[in-house]
């Protein structure tokens, strides 16, 4: 029993402002008279919180426990409290209702003064505390502090609802859901096929103009600077929507010209005094009701000409609604367990209270609505403390580091990194040269290694299993994973935002969250991978050699033999004798090519060239015509396959023009800058010319590299003959100089080597 215990428990901890909040053991003392002590299952994160995190908010103390949209179960109860019984589902309140005070007695306002003042200070309504930390106090937050397993609320700010509800959803009727929701229903008094406007589309805007489409309205304008919101904003109930960069004039006027003389309502959910004004001024002459939702910063004020009210508009704000809550939410779950209204659809993640600052990070990159930070769920794994190479910012060299790696996440695999190559994208990584890279960055991508702990869901993989991460996912399900003609993934699109599938890092260092590349992280002693990146692989093979095979090899060697399907007795042609170009000549090879050209303006690779299958070399620049015109004379009219391995358009023309008319196949492997482009003759494919691209060599990801595996350890593919050096992790900058000066070929990093 703990009924009258003190409790010690996890919660996320704001020691200060601006600093993200720190897991740790908290005591929760008893409830005294006129309180409860809640367990807290499940807590939304809401902008609030984000809000006085950040040190704008005059009434932010510190150090606090923070949250407030909470649901959870009754664990003990003080003296004098008759309304609420251990085992009771309850949702704490920032809005209290003591039914007594003159506030409460009024029908025309929801703002119970009975423990304003103390709510304020972050204490209880006797001015104490019930939190402990490291032998000091933590203030309450709201009332309510539901970043806590535990915590203490007024019996006058707690509700008890229907046990049948789900509190992993329900806990957002503690804020934003009947903030905006309200708004729309009680405060401006929607009318039936009225219009209304909504500046904001976050949980707050959605739920007003979910409250505006209940309500009757016929034209629910939706207004954000973030256009991924529109397609959420429309399953609410939005009409149409506007956003303010993309018109040419004041948004006020434009909505005015659009309406034929303004909105019936508007609504204001983002907290910034000139978007308040806006919405105003957007409103109907004569009758026209602007609501002010959002939370300004500290001491800003609103400003608009009298004339904008005098001629009949009407300003107000909400809080919570307008809803009297004690009595109200109950009311609310009720409708959402009838499917009145939505709540599920307003949840786009979930987690522990580990990972509660990753749920801060999705909300300030505009890629949440609601996290769900699920108290009760067990934090699997430990965090693990590694050495990585960081690139901190563009075209600087690789720091060594210590960096703590995050336990892997549903549909994710811990793996300890035994070996990774070094491609030349990781250097158009760390260059900077690739439009869509985030910094701080842990690049790499050709690795191979051990897994360590798999996370929930996880079916395929099992600790001790040797795998090879593959930048290019293979979920299976997908409408290009089903189709035989291409190797293509949708979840491909998502790894090039340098997140984990769910939009968050799984890498820290320096309290600096670390972006993953091409999916994940190859240098670096652990890493987290999504299981659509990962294959599982034969014991036998060394990782220090296969790990080759998660991107340059494959790609080379699967141009030639899937995406070309070189014939044998066919002739080739390969531009630029890398890891990329040396494996397309061995697929050539391998094909039965009778005649392999290849091409470089570095005449040190062609005795390496011709090891792996090239039977005549050529320099560019030792010629005295164009390469195209000298291969159309050596071939009697050109090359049956060419292949472009550099990633130079020019180089790419030259390729295609070099091919025999009514047959000829050129395939692009190299990857040019994002900002170039090929100009082509349409004779040239009206001749019979084919121009195709290549992607892994077009494998499928994680049924191919099983078998290319085997296939090395057969003798069939000549893995070895590309590694020129080994490397430990300490000396990746040195691999990188070895590749800008053309002196290696591939550079293995062993991660096992002594530091």
């Amino acid at each position: 029993m703990t009924d009258g215990k003190v409790i010690t428990c996890k919660a996320a901890v704001a020691w200060k402002a601006k600093v993200p909040l720190s897991i740790e053991d908290i005591e929760v003392h008893p409830p005294r008279a006129g309180e409860v002590r809640v367990q807290i299952l499940s807590t939304g994160v809401c902008h609030t919180d984000a809000y006085t995190l950040s040190g704008i908010d005059p009434e932010g103390l510190f150090p606090c426990i923070l949250g407030h949209e909470g649901a959870g179960i009754v664990e003990s109860i003080g003296e004098g409290v008759k309304n609420f019984n251990v085992g009771d589902h309850v949702i704490p309140l920032y809005t209290p209702q003591c039914k007594e005070c003159k506030f409460c007695l009024n029908k025309k306002t929801n703002l119970c003064q009975k423990i304003r003042v103390t709510q304020g200070r972050g204490v209880m309504p006797d001015g104490t505390s019930r939190f402990m930390c490291k032998g000091k106090e933590l203030f309450h937050f709201m009332g309510c502090s539901t970043f806590s397993q535990y915590t203490v609320v007024s019996e006058i700010s707690i509700c008890k609802i229907n046990e049948k509800a789900p509190l992993d959803k329900v806990c957002l009727l503690g804020c934003g859901i009947p903030t905006g929701y309200g708004a729309a229903l009680n405060t401006a008094g929607v009318e039936p096929g009225s219009s209304c406007a909504i500046w904001g589309l976050g949980a707050v805007g959605l739920a007003v103009i979910m409250g505006c489409k209940t309500a009757g309205a016929t034209r629910i304008i939706g207004i954000d600077i973030n256009q991924e919101k529109f397609k959420i904003a429309k399953e609410f109930g939005a009409t149409e929507f506007v956003n303010p960069k993309e018109i040419t004039k004041p948004i006020q006027e434009y909505l005015v010209e659009l309406t034929d003389g303004g909105l019936d309502y508007t609504f204001e959910c983002i907290g910034n005094v000139l978007t308040m004004r806006q919405a105003l001024e957007s409103a109907h002459k004569g009758w026209g009701v602007s609501v002010i939702i959002g939370v300004a910063g500290a001491g800003q004020e609103i400003s608009t000409r009298p004339f904008q009210l005098v001629t009949g508009r009407v300003w107000k704000g909400t809080a919570f609604g307008g809803y009297k809550s004690v009595e109200s939410v109950p009311e609310l779950v009720e409708q959402y367990l009838k499917g009145i209204f939505k709540i599920d659809e307003f949840i786009t993640h979930n987690m522990n209270l580990a990972e509660i600052n990753d749920a801060f990070d999705l909300m300030h990159k505009g890629q949440s609505i609601r996290s769900i930070v699920h108290l009760k769920r067990k934090m699997e794994g430990k965090i693990i403390t590694c050495r990585a190479a960081v690139v901190w910012v563009a075209k600087e060299k690789m720091e060594i580091e210590d960096v703590q790696v995050d336990p892997p996440r549903k549909d994710e695999v811990r793996v300890k990194m035994i070996a990774t190559g070094i491609c030349h994208s990781d250097l158009s990584g760390q260059a900077g040269r690739i439009l869509s890279i985030q910094y701080p960055i842990i690049l790499g991508h050709e690795g191979a290694g051990i897994v360590e702990s798999v996370g929930e869901g996880v079916t395929k993989f099992k600790t001790g299993d040797h795998v090879i991460p593959i930048f290019l996912p293979q979920c299976k399900n997908c409408v290009f994973c089903k189709n035989e003609r291409t190797n293509i993934c949708a979840e491909f699109s998502k790894q090039l935002k340098c997140l984990m599938p769910d939009g968050t890092l799984r890498t820290k260092c320096r309290g600096q969250g670390l972006h993953t590349f091409m999916g994940y992280s190859t240098f670096m002693e652990y890493s987290v991978i999504p299981v659509v990146n990962l294959a599982k692989i034969d014991e036998k093979a060394p990782l220090d050699k296969v790990c080759l095979f998660s991107c340059g090899i494959t790609t080379g060697y699967g141009a030639a033999v899937n995406t070309a399907k070189v014939s044998s007795g066919s002739s080739c042609a390969v531009w630029g004798l890398g890891a990329l170009g040396l494996a397309a000549i061995m697929g050539c090879r391998n094909s039965g090519a009778s005649r392999i050209i290849a091409i470089d303006i570095n005449p040190s690779k062609f005795d390496i060239a011709k090891h792996f299958g090239a039977t005549e070399c050529i320099n560019p620049n030792d010629l005295d015509i164009p390469i195209k015109d000298h291969l159309q004379k050596i071939t009697n009219g050109g090359v049956d396959y060419t292949f472009e391995a550099v990633g130079n358009v020019d180089i790419m023309k030259q390729a295609f023009e070099s091919v025999i008319p009514g047959c000829g196949l050129c395939v692009l492997i190299g990857v040019a800058p994002s900002n170039t482009s090929m100009s082509l003759f349409p004779i040239d494919f009206q001749l019979g010319r084919t121009l195709k691209g290549t992607l892994f060599g077009c494998y499928k990801s994680v049924d191919s590299v099983p078998k290319l595996v085997d296939e090395y350890l057969k003798g069939k593919i000549d893995i070895n003959g590309f590694i020129t050096h080994h490397m430990s992790l300490e000396k990746i900058n040195d691999a990188i100089d070895l590749m800008i000066q053309g002196k290696s070929i591939r550079t293995i990093i062993d991660m096992k080597e002594a530091k």
